[in-house]
């Protein structure tokens, strides 16, 4: 398996590290520089006044509890706004990001060619990287820029702004959009939330020097005469006048630490996309049409400087000197791409491709306690329904073209590729979007329909079962609804089992648009069609797994994923269940033990054991991937290749199994590229 994207991760992870060091540095300086203030103030106020112009006994000042008061508060607020902004950046963090910059988002179903080539462009490189399709978000700027925002893959944003779609062509605008999808694969995305974040806190003591030095107009219309108050507003005056120093001091050091972990990783991104795209002429071409700009890739909007380190190129203006640029020189990435490149840059005009483009045109946290009892639905009644993968179960799995199969290669191609996907990749998205009923994909690009669509992938071709199904389904959601989904089960039948998982990703977007009771009821709807049968097939548990995770998060707040364990022997029981669950999923008989076998080898040191179907379930399987998710990224890849290893014991990989992998690496957070054939591959 390759390293690059368990590399990329780490150092992620190490830059991250770095980041709070570096956080916790200038929260130290700026604790120092209060604390000299307070103590330069408790001077001042201890030796106030001649001694014999005072009446009565006065209290001495100590300078050192002064100074410790304004360290420790110093410290208090700088640390309750980082904690605030981390928290709520969490819940729908990427949705925040674009919309506080002036990003409204894109319709799946837009009529706008511009916006319709974005949205393309975009849908086909999250399917072809094993990623959930992002919402996109359009900033009304003139400049060429864009930006990725979100926790993980399943709650990330991509933001354009209309000047990109508008003047580059469809190659450059793939590479600028590839640069972006880079930064949600090698987990840069995370860290430029947490950035935002983290140095919230210390840009607060500015803001709140502002609001003192403001609220003094309003004090003082209310105390003309009252000259007891005069010492208060001088207090106030000078409190905020050193709040508003202290915080451009704080703005300088947030500026240099941006700068400080960003610029190395904008190089590592340009380099990525040229892999996906294996096009160097598309993003070095987008470059050299910003660079050619009198404004270069400038943002108006008054937040822009808030995600200035998230851009595609630098978008706000950082000093003469460049010391706080969070982009390196765009000659400098250019010539990274074409060493050759002889220094010119494209004009200011409109690309020929993108003028062709235009011619041609013609309340959620209120639900967040209701919700979070609905989504064990969503995971086929959760440890209340426990069902055994047996015999019994794997029969019926069989949903459309069951039998279809993948070819060995291309599980173990796409294995190796995860989180690195290749040019090949996009081309077999594009051409399986294609062959795909216009109709259907309409409906997953539209917010009311594609609910619709999710539950017609799941309704059973057994008439007995189907019947059930939307008896109950009546039962759950509005008659609109499941007429809509009738007329879709018929289309819906015809397409190819491999294109299943990547339609519900393409129905995400539109899907996460819901508000909170419709989620509800949505989920309810999904529970009751798959209790129908009283069985829970492999498709059906993967589906559930991949909805739960990509929408969850819109509407319950969820904790992050920390890191717990390093070793696998730790997690021996774990993977036992999940290495014996997909043992018995693709193999029967004495292939059984092979391929638990075949999967043991991959996971020397760790005691493993094939438990008996009986102790096979879906519920303990959601419990066991949980604890897995917790395993550092290079443990979940060797987790990752052993269950490779048991799909493919015996040459031949069904459907239902390569959903279960894709469905398991997603849920470890190692995005799986779509599984494609030699065939495919060589283009023949």
């Amino acid at each position: 398996m390759t390293t690059q994207f368990f590399e990329r991760q780490d150092t992620a992870r190490t830059n991250t590290i770095w980041l709070v060091a570096l956080f916790a540095i200038a929260v130290l300086g700026m604790v120092a520089l209060t604390s000299s203030l307070g103590f330069a103030v408790g001077l001042a106020l201890d030796g106030n006044g001649p001694a014999d112009s005072r009446e009565g006994p006065v209290e001495k000042v100590n300078p050192w509890l002064v100074a410790m008061i304004a360290g420790a508060a110093t410290m208090v607020v700088i640390f309750l706004g980082s904690l605030y902004q981390v928290t709520a950046l969490r819940f729908g963090g990427g949705t925040r990001v674009a919309e506080t910059v002036g990003g409204k988002q894109i319709l799946g179903d837009t009529q706008d060619p511009s916006e319709r080539r974005l949205m393309n462009i975009v849908e086909e490189m999250a399917i072809a990287s094993g990623t959930p399709v992002p919402p996109v978000y359009l900033m009304e700027e003139q400049a060429i820029n864009a930006f990725a925002a979100g926790y993980l893959p399943g709650d990330a944003v991509i933001g354009v702004t209309r000047g990109a779609i508008n003047t580059l062509s469809r190659d450059e605008l793939q590479g600028v959009v590839a640069h972006e999808f880079s930064h949600i694969l090698n987990g840069d995305m995370r860290m430029n939330i947490r950035m935002i974040g983290i140095l919230h806190g210390i840009l607060l003591l500015g803001l709140i020097g502002h609001i003192l030095v403001r609220s003094i107009h309003f004090m003082g219309a209310r105390s003309n005469n009252d000259k007891g108050r005069a010492g208060v507003v001088m207090a106030m005056v000078t409190t905020g006048v050193a709040l508003i120093i202290i915080g451009g001091i704080g703005s300088f050091i947030g500026g240099l630490i941006k700068a400080a972990v960003s610029r190395q990783r904008e190089y590592l991104a340009d380099a990525s996309a040229v892999q996906f795209t294996r096009n160097p002429s598309g993003i070095a071409g987008a470059l050299k049409r910003i660079g050619g700009l009198s404004k270069h890739g400038m943002l108006e909007h008054p937040n822009a400087g808030i995600a200035s380190h998230m851009y595609f190129a630098q978008g706000i203006y950082e000093g003469l000197t460049g010391l706080m640029a969070t982009h390196p020189p765009l000659e400098k990435r250019i010539r990274a791409i074409e060493p050759n490149w002889d220094g010119g840059l494209s004009g200011v005009g409109t690309s020929r491709a993108s003028q062709t483009v235009r011619q041609s045109t013609g309340t959620r946290h209120g639900a967040a306690a209701a919700i979070g009892g609905v989504a064990a639905g969503f995971a086929g009644g959760g440890a209340a329904r426990p069902v055994v993968v047996d015999e019994q179960a794997r029969d019926q799995d069989r949903f459309r073209a069951e039998e279809d199969s993948v070819s060995l290669p291309a599980v173990l191609s796409a294995t190796e590729q995860i989180g690195a996907p290749e040019v090949v990749h996009r081309q077999y998205t594009s051409k399986l979007l294609r062959e795909i009923d216009p109709t259907i994909t309409a409906a997953a690009r539209e917010a009311y329909s594609a609910r619709a669509l999710v539950l017609a992938l799941l309704v059973n071709q057994e008439s007995h079962v189907r019947d059930s199904q939307f008896a109950m389904l009546q039962k759950t959601i509005s008659e609109d609804v499941v007429v809509l989904t009738r007329k879709l089960v018929d289309k819906v039948a015809l397409i190819p089992a491999a294109a299943r998982l990547p339609l519900v990703d393409l129905s995400l977007p539109m899907l996460r648009m819901m508000t909170a009771p419709q989620y509800t009821t949505f989920a309810k709807a999904f529970e009751a069609m798959v209790r129908a049968d009283n069985r829970l097939s492999i498709f059906e548990w993967t589906l559930s797994q991949v909805l739960v995770r990509n929408l969850r998060r819109q509407y319950v707040p969820v904790a992050s994923t920390a890191t717990l364990y390093h070793r696998l022997p730790k997690l021996a029981e774990e993977l036992s269940l999940l290495l014996s669950i997909l043992a018995r999923v693709g193999h029967e008989g004495d292939d059984v033990q092979h391929a638990f076998a075949s999967a043991a080898e991959k996971l020397p040191g760790v005691s493993l054991r094939l438990l008996p179907a009986s102790d096979c379930s879906f519920a303990r399987l959601d419990e066991a991937l949980e604890k897995l998710a917790r395993a550092s990224v290079h443990r979940r890849g060797e987790v990752l290749s052993a269950c490779a290893a048991s799909v493919c014991a015996d040459g031949i990989v069904k459907i239902r199994e390569a959903e279960l992998l894709r469905g398991i690496a997603d849920l470890l957070d190692c995005p799986m590229p779509p599984l494609i054939g030699e065939i495919e591959r060589n283009g023949q």
